[in-house]
């Protein structure tokens, strides 16, 4: 089965990471725009998989499937950016004005890509003043306030992090439950409980159910520098990892090889603590 099948906001988001990065590092304005674009539409997608969801949950218990499709398939996306939240949740989720501006005009630059009506300067100019780091930051904003609403915990991938499956010759990625999430965390020298479940997910539930503890943790990944260290006694096991779509990434990361397994072994990895009331192994 295709793992993009899984999660639909999953696939989108993991998209969108890709290309805003492979915007930022683009060797030339032609590439630049590509992955720009690339960037754009899997943002607006990914927000739109998002409510998309969080509508047919809210519509199951009182709604035929005939109905819950033709309202997911007939509202207008702006709509469901500017109404759906509310609707859903009964209060709107306490997303920046200055997120929200960004995201109504991605979306407008998108619709000006997809159907120019111009010669085509005008929308380029304003594709060019888009930070793709903004943008990723931007979609993540608007989904893990939805769920803080809800007190849920957000997917650790709306990190842009993804879990490796380490083999000699494939590297697929895959979608993994939050307590190897809490364990990768601790792996990686941040001082998290992992070991026992309840401890695990109440450390998840403190510090994985709102934007500023998304953006603690964030912080942390980036100040980090390099993805999750392979065990050196099970080499073949899922790593979480930063750069999971680069081919040459893979010979220090992905690959299952005694060279990358020395690399980590080598290393030197920082022990620091996240935020929460019990924070020790």
């Amino acid at each position: 089965m295709n793992p993009w099948s899984i999660n639909p906001t999953w696939q989108n988001f993991a998209s969108l990471y890709r290309e805003a990065a492979e915007a930022r590092e683009a060797p030339n304005d032609i590439s630049k725009f590509h992955h720009l674009t690339a960037a754009l539409y899997f943002g607006v997608a990914t927000i739109e998989a998002f409510l998309n969801q969080q509508m047919r949950r809210s519509l199951a218990a009182t709604e035929s499937e005939e109905r819950i499709f033709h309202t997911l398939r007939y509202t207008r996306f702006v709509k469901k950016f500017e109404k759906w939240p509310s609707t859903v949740l009964g209060s709107s989720p306490a997303i920046a004005p200055s997120t929200m501006d960004l995201l109504r005009l991605c979306n407008d630059i998108r619709g000006d890509l997809t159907h120019p009506k111009t010669s085509g300067r005008d929308i380029y100019g304003k594709l060019e003043s888009i930070n793709p780091e903004a943008l990723v930051l931007a979609v993540a904003e608007y989904c893990v306030r939805f769920l803080e609403v809800r007190r849920e915990v957000f997917p650790y991938w709306f990190l842009g992090w993804n879990y490796l499956n380490p083999r000699p010759n494939t590297h697929e990625i895959i979608v993994i439950g939050g307590q190897q999430f809490s364990y990768s965390l601790c792996n990686m020298g941040y001082r998290v409980p992992y070991f026992e479940a309840d401890r695990s997910e109440a450390w998840r539930r403190q510090n994985m159910s709102s934007f500023d503890g998304y953006l603690c943790i964030k912080q942390a990944l980036d100040r980090y520098g390099r993805c999750e260290p392979k065990h050196p006694r099970f080499p073949h096991m899922p790593i979480l990892c930063a750069r999971w779509w680069t081919e040459e990434h893979y010979t220090s990361c992905g690959h299952v090889t005694q060279e990358a397994i020395q690399h980590v072994l080598d290393a030197e990895f920082p022990t620091e603590a996240l935020p929460g009331r019990d924070s020790s192994h």
